[in-house]
This record gives structure tokens, C-alpha cells and sequence, in this order.
């Protein structure tokens, strides 16, 4: 039996999808599996079981597989446990990025990390959702790796009532998705569409994510935006459905990222999914997930950013070739090759061959 341990388990967050196709594909291969949770968003979501009821009478034979990501006191508990153990690792924020933000997630962050080193003898593999990812695993010590990417979902469909609300506008859609954390450089995305506003008045930033987290951040968010006087130009969607949010991407001119530290970064092959041309600062997994399918930026000269994106914005062939290689890339996550990778590991996981 595999029982992947996933500490807090949102509907829609991106590693709560990641157990959910993991669980499919060991389905996909006549294995059975459970999900289990400590916290579960919202209670009785179908499919996920509660920790402890997943917990008693583990067997010797039986596979953990746990999904790691910020500092929680369920790592001794599975430490403990007689069975073979492989952690699945979504990456942990650097705590400096939330230092001047919020304590509690600083110290969560840095004690995640503690635990991240110390988890290097507690369990048998380790994978990272990226190269990226498994570099920190190595440093960290752990000497078994490899990677099994995210399965991103491409081929949601859209409501196209709300597309048409932003096709039929004539204004330059630039989007950004993900929750408003500080090392997503929100205020960066404000700064940069300051000068593009600027350059070309009919523009728009629309922003898709939780704004509400960590509330001096957010403050600060919005205070830069009435700065610039942008309230009119950007607009904030805190929850959007799945449909709602393919349309949306579809509809976009391009999606922009100042992030400086992500583990993979979905949105980035949603967009490319989408069609939707990409431009991101270089950091982290960006480049790993982005490939050469968008255009990076290895400083944050916002000016220089804007101009860049006006530049692309007239160029329709460098657009067509963009959003070509964009969608090729993208494939590369679907759930059919992934599930290749994932066979080919699958020996690796059981513990059936050395690394």
C-alpha cells in the first residue's frame, strides 16, 4: 500500500494536485494508494483521509510517500514509522524573504529547512518536482534523488463569456496568478507596470491570487498602487474558478513574473499552455520551468522590462514564435509524460533498484 502524507491538503493548491495525480497514476498501474491530511480544506473533501486514520498499522511493506514543503512536527511521526519512507519535495521559501513580513512564516521557513537536512536519514529517496529542487536535496544531504516533475493540467475548459469580456477590449492584458507572498515580488509586477502604463495608457495589469495572507505585506501592495495612481488600471481577482481562469489566460497578451525564488512555478506553464507569451526575472526554477520558451531577465531594470514588453508587443512574429514554443513546453507536463517519468522512477520508489 503507498499512503502519501500531504500535512495540510487545500482543494486546489498545486501540491494537494500533485498527490491527487500520483494517486491516479499508481491506479493507472493496479497499485492502491491513500491520500491522508492533518488539516484538510474544506473538511470531508472526498479522497483524503484523516492522518490518523491513515496512519495505524502501517506495514513494513507498506511506501510513504511525503509531501514536504515548510517546517511540521509530522516528520518525527513518520520518522518513526517501520515502513520504506520517500519524500516528495515542493521547495521551502528562503525565511529571509518573510523577515520583514510575518515571524511565525520566517520561523516556519528556517525550521523547515533545519528539518529538511536532518530529514536526510529518515528517508530512503528523495524527489524533487525539479532539477532545482533536487540541487537544495543534495545540499541538504540527501544522497538518494531524482526528479518527477508537476503534472500541469492544460486542456481546462474555459468559460468564454468571460474571455470575451477582456477580447473584446482593446487595452494590452498583462496577468499575473499566485498569492501575494514577498518573494513573488508583487510590488516588482507594480513597479514594472508603472513604466508600461506609462509607455502605452491602454494597458492593464490584472493580479489572481490571495491577497490577504499576510496583511502588512498586502498593505503595502496597495498603498504603491494608489501611489502611481493605478487603481483604475489593475485589477485584483483574490479567487477566480478553474474555468474562469483558463479563460482568462487565453484572453491575456502576456504573463508577467518578478518572483526571485520558486521550486517550479505553474502559472508559468499554464500561460505557456494558454498561449500566453511569458516574461519572468530570472530565478530559482524559473529558468528550468521556462526553458527557452519566454523571455528572461537577469536584472529588474523596470524601465528596460516595460520597453521590452512594448517592444513584444509590436513584434507579432517573435508572439507567434513564443507562444509556439510555449505550448511545446508545456506538453512536456502533461499527465501522460509525466506518467512515463513516474514509471521509470517507480522501481526507484520501491526501493527495488539503487540510484
Amino acid at each position: 500500500m503507498f499512503i502519501q502524507v500531504v500535512p495540510e491538503f487545500y482543494q486546489y493548491d498545486a501540491i494537494s494536485q500533485h498527490a491527487r495525480h500520483i494517486r491516479e497514476m499508481l491506479a493507472d498501474l493496479g497499485i492502491n494508494s491513500r491520500i491522508c491530511a492533518q488539516r484538510i480544506v474544506p473538511e470531508g473533501l472526498p479522497g483524503v483521509s484523516g492522518m490518523e486514520a491513515c496512519l495505524e498499522n502501517i506495514r513494513e511493506q507498506d511506501v510513504i510517500l511525503f509531501h514536504f514543503s515548510i517546517f511540521t512536527p509530522l516528520l518525527s511521526k513518520i520518522a518513526a514509522l517501520p515502513c520504506r519512507k520517500v519524500m516528495i519535495y515542493h521547495n521551502i521559501t528562503p525565511a529571509r524573504f518573510f523577515e520583514r513580513v510575518s515571524r511565525k512564516t520566517a520561523v516556519a521557513c528556517r525550521k523547515g529547512r533545519e528539518q529538511l537536512s536532518g530529514a536526510a536519514t529518515v528517508f530512503d529517496l528523495a524527489l524533487g518536482v525539479s532539477r532545482f529542487n533536487e540541487q537544495e536535496l543534495k545540499a541538504a544531504g540527501h544522497s538518494h534523488t531524482e526528479v518527477l516533475p508537476l503534472v500541469v493540467e492544460t486542456n481546462v475548459k474555459d468559460n468564454q463569456n468571460f474571455r470575451s469580456l477582456y477580447y473584446l477590449s482593446e487595452k494590452i492584458t498583462l496577468l499575473h496568478v499566485g498569492k501575494w507572498a514577498p518573494n513573488k515580488r508583487i510590488e516588482d509586477l507594480i513597479k514594472v507596470f508603472h513604466w508600461v502604463h506609462h509607455i502605452n495608457p491602454e494597458s492593464r495589469l490584472v493580479l489572481v491570487g490571495r491577497n490577504w495572507e499576510w496583511e502588512n505585506y498586502t498593505a503595502a501592495i496597495l498603498a504603491l498602487i494608489h501611489r502611481f495612481n493605478l487603481q483604475k488600471d489593475i485589477r485584483i481577482i483574490p479567487h477566480i474558478s478553474s474555468t474562469d481562469l483558463a479563460a482568462l489566460y487565453r484572453a491575456s497578451d502576456l504573463y508577467l513574473s518578478m518572483s526571485e525564488h520558486e521550486g517550479f512555478c505553474v502559472p508559468l506553464i499554464e500561460a505557456m499552455a494558454s498561449r500566453c507569451p511569458v516574461i519572468a526575472y530570472r530565478a530559482g526554477a524559473i529558468p528550468e520551468t521556462v526553458h527557452d520558451a519566454g523571455i528572461l531577465y537577469e536584472e529588474k531594470r523596470f524601465l528596460e522590462i516595460a520597453e521590452g514588453i512594448e517592444a513584444l508587443m509590436e513584434n507579432e512574429a517573435l508572439q507567434e514564435q513564443l507562444r509556439e514554443k510555449g505550448v511545446n513546453r508545456a506538453s512536456q507536463f502533461s499527465y501522460k509524460n509525466v506518467f512515463k517519468q513516474f514509471k521509470t522512477l517507480l522501481p526507484h520508489i520501491l526501493g527495488e533498484t539503487r540510484n
